[in-house]
């Protein structure tokens, strides 16, 4: 019988473990194991080592899970308080509207423009209701305006220049509210004076103004503390979601 080397039984000790080799090669390494007392003991070794890394990583776990809580508790903060001030790439004014405002757009349009320049100038109020001193001076009293409750939301409307025209309206959101999907049968202009929302195809921060044509689609979604919206439409909009129908029925 061809006697083994050490470095050969090294080798096959995890396959011995295994139960892959045949009965001579057991045999063989056993034999082996019986007279090396190195290999013997690199053979415990390696069955201990489980345990060991086991110890050590509950060890490691238990230090180490506090500081990890604290830094995923601190980074949702963070992102929960997430408000985009003054940031300098304030999107441009909308292509679509850049030719209204040039040929004699209407009061609720020229006051989104002036709440948009005032943003790229950094001259925005950084409270509620973030329009500046100049654009409520063209608005009714703040404490005439009538709030709506739409489902954990609020909206006023803040000015409607009536039938066929455009309505100019405020929304505050909290977070996690959504609303609910609908398509456009006319257009929506909406610019985000606090907070941070998406619906699906992109994200809107502060300062975002947006144009939505007709037919467009969506169902914004708020994803932090009050979210406050200036909002613009003509025409109406059509509820497509599961109760769309109830919600259209009931205006």
């Amino acid at each position: 019988m061809t006697r083994l080397t050490c470095e050969h039984v090294v080798h096959h000790l995890t396959d011995l473990d295994e139960g892959v080799l045949s009965f001579v090669e057991v045999l063989h390494l056993r034999l082996h194991l019986l007279h090396c007392c190195a290999c013997r003991e690199l053979k415990a070794g390696l069955h201990r080592m489980p345990a060991i890394v086991q110890a050590v990583s509950v060890v490691e776990a238990k230090e180490l899970l506090p500081l990890a809580q604290n830094s995923l508790r601190a980074a949702l903060t963070r992102v929960a308080e997430y408000r985009p001030r003054r940031h300098p790439l304030v999107s441009p004014t909308p292509s679509e509207l850049e030719r209204l405002l040039q040929s004699g757009a209407d009061l609720t349009l020229r006051i989104m423009e002036s709440v948009h320049r005032a943003f790229a100038e950094g001259t925005t109020p950084l409270q509620a209701p973030f329009l500046p001193a100049t654009v409520l001076a063209q608005l009714p009293a703040s404490d005439t305006w009538h709030w709506e409750v739409r489902g954990g939301a609020r909206v006023t409307t803040l000015l409607d220049t009536g039938p066929g025209g455009s309505r100019l309206s405020l929304l505050v959101a909290p977070r996690g509210f959504q609303t609910p999907s609908h398509v456009h049968c006319g257009s929506e202009q909406m610019l985000v004076l606090d907070g941070l929302l998406e619906d699906g195809q992109a994200a809107y921060p502060t300062g975002r103004w947006v144009h939505f044509g007709d037919g467009s689609r969506h169902a914004p979604l708020v994803l932090n503390d009050a979210c406050w919206c200036l909002i613009r439409e003509e025409g109406t909009i059509h509820y497509t979601g599961p109760l769309g129908w109830l919600r259209n029925l009931l205006g």
